[in-house]
């Protein structure tokens, strides 16, 4: 192999034919020959040509020391500042006719300037976070295989199994924190989408971005054991492994190797995000490493959403008169990982508030697809579904349950489009003056009613959040109501930013417990007026501080909220990023 240093190029070429000599001939000559012989056109690599093709690096016509960065001759010649680059991106964005179309840029954006799409993501936030994460982020995840970025995070297979640390070793920073974690098996209410759940480790990414978490400090990972969507197995485009689900000790395995290194590499105190695994896994794997001392974990599904449902009935309650959450029955529709950990962390609350453990575990109904659940079926019960079922006759019928059980909030969460009927609303409204309607389940196809459903079944009355957002909704002349949007960017940010300043050696339900009363706190009488029980989306970054704040001083009360408070900015505004914003 022949190598010549040109200028600031360098030139690197395959080796000549066997017994062909190197001679100093004209290049047009030297170029004749190779092609005579089939020998490659030699390239020139400078290192302006690998500045653009570096995100963290490259920012477009704000792009600083061209010469220096030998750029000149490879960008047109005006320049710009970031102001004039995120109208730039924002143009591009608005020629864009579909919410996936725009994800497709926005993620295009990402791969070849950071600086601009995560100054544009803490700017925009109301208008991306939709399109970034839920509901778009779904749409992605289904089509992910006819998307052609550059990969967004890190892959470990079966395959790879005793190569895990050098995996993590080939990514390329060095300051990881948080690591998020999916094997796709559960993804939002779309079930298992196999390796093509990258698209949800890398969506939570950039709402920890969005929050302040420095970019380079996160690391989204897809562990591909498989898939049992038969649709995916057959897809050519399909881009992991085309087997079905190792379920045995492989995975647990690979799981245990991939944990290990991480925090091998990047600390102990690596935070391990655990996202959309389905509930055979989740509560195991989640229970498996928080067992194990000093590990800092915690499952999204499970304890992001309890802190984001059990927030919006703590507001929901100050909003009907500052009624007593003590008071509160709830029928849980659903009893997967996102409503059982709901009910936990409820039943929590209400024992922070001096009602004990067995009374409190009375206030919690769940509903399966089997129905009511209760000490009728327990020799079919799980154990976590087996600690709420009650006494009482089984009914599968969820409108029968609800004039039996009388509860005052219903929380659907079992991705069952349309299961909050009008019939269900109207016995609801029947028993409540104003009904607690929560419809978390998402993608919007999967919401068990829509926004504008529930304010005309409960004759306007209902306390009404979704899991996906809705427009506001125009209940009749001059009565408007802007739904409320339960979405766990406004708690697993703030976990992290808590753990993260105050050098948490482990994330506890009480972290969890602290955050949703936080964040419920922060709901104001203008939004309770306007129907609202969380603050609006644009505010999710100054939330996160605020909430962020709250958890950190649970875990070290020697500081005051407000020095927490100011901890946590000042970790945020020391990653040069977001220091201007």
């Amino acid at each position: 192999m022949l190598t010549a240093a040109i200028g600031t190029s360098i030139i690197v070429t395959a080796p000549l034919p066997q017994g062909a000599e190197a001679s100093p001939v004209r290049a047009s000559t030297r170029a004749a020959e190779r092609v005579a012989a089939k020998v490659p056109t030699p390239r020139v690599v400078g290192p302006g040509y690998s500045t653009l093709r570096d995100a963290s690096n490259y920012h477009g016509l704000a792009t600083a020391a061209r010469d220096r960065k030998g750029l000149s001759g490879l960008l047109p010649s005006g320049v710009a500042d970031d102001a004039v680059e995120m109208a730039r991106a924002r143009a591009a964005l608005e020629q864009c006719e579909t919410p996936f179309a725009k994800y497709k840029e926005l993620v295009a954006l990402q791969t070849s300037d950071e600086r601009t799409f995560y100054k544009l993501l803490r700017t925009d936030t109301e208008t991306l976070l939709p399109i970034l994460y839920t509901p778009t982020v779904g749409e992605a995840c289904v089509k992910f295989g006819t998307l052609t970025q550059r990969p967004l995070g890190l892959w470990v297979g079966l395959g790879d199994k005793g190569n895990v640390k050098k995996l993590v070793r080939n990514w390329p920073t060095n300051d990881v924190v948080i690591a998020v974690i999916t094997d796709g098996e559960r993804i939002l209410g779309l079930g298992d989408q196999g390796a093509n759940g990258m698209g949800i480790s890398a969506g939570k990414s950039m709402v920890y971005a969005a929050c302040g978490v420095p970019p380079s400090g996160l690391l989204p990972i897809q562990i591909d054991t498989g898939t049992n969507n038969k649709t995916l197995l057959q897809d050519p485009l399909y881009i992991g492994l085309r087997r079905e689900r190792e379920r045995g000790e492989a995975y647990d395995a690979l799981i245990e190797e991939l944990v290990s290194a991480v925090r091998e590499r990047y600390g102990p105190n690596t935070i391990i995000h655990w996202e959309d695994f389905a509930p055979r896994n989740a509560f195991r794997v989640l229970r498996k490493f928080q067992a194990k001392s000093g590990v800092v974990t915690y499952n999204d599904d499970i304890q992001g959403t309890a802190a984001v449902t059990v927030s919006g009935l703590l507001a929901s309650v100050r909003a009907i008169n500052n009624s007593d959450i003590t008071r509160q029955r709830v029928l849980f529709f659903g009893a997967g990982q996102a409503n059982i950990g709901a009910a936990e962390l409820f039943v929590r609350a209400l024992q922070r508030r001096g009602v004990d453990e067995a009374e409190a575990r009375k206030r919690v109904w769940l509903f399966d697809s089997k129905g009511l659940v209760t000490r009728a079926r327990a020799a079919q019960l799980s154990e976590d579904k087996l600690q709420f079922a009650q006494d009482a006759e089984n009914t599968n019928d969820l409108a029968t349950a609800i004039a039996r059980i009388q509860p005052t909030a219903l929380v659907g969460a079992a991705a069952v489009a349309g299961a909050f009927t009008k019939q269900v609303v109207s016995e609801m409204s029947r028993i409540n003056e104003q009904p607690i309607i929560f419809a978390l389940s998402n993608p919007t196809s999967k919401a068990e009613c829509t926004a504008a459903q529930a304010y005309e079944w409960s004759q306007g009355r209902a306390i009404f959040a979704s899991g996906t957002r809705f427009a506001p909704v125009e209940y009749k002349p001059g009565v408007t109501f802007a739904p409320g949007f339960a979405n766990n960017a406004f708690i697993f940010p703030a976990i992290a930013l808590g753990t993260i300043v105050s050098n948490a050696a482990e994330v506890t339900p009480e972290m969890f417990l602290n955050a949703a009363e936080a964040l419920a706190d922060s709901v104001d009488s203008k939004l309770f007026a306007s129907g609202a029980v969380y603050p609006p989306v644009d505010r999710i970054a100054r939330s996160a501080v605020d909430v962020a704040a709250a958890v950190a001083f649970g875990v070290d009360p020697s500081s005051s909220r407000d020095k927490w408070r100011q901890r946590v900015s000042d970790y945020i505004k020391s990653n040069d990023l977001y220091r201007t914003l």
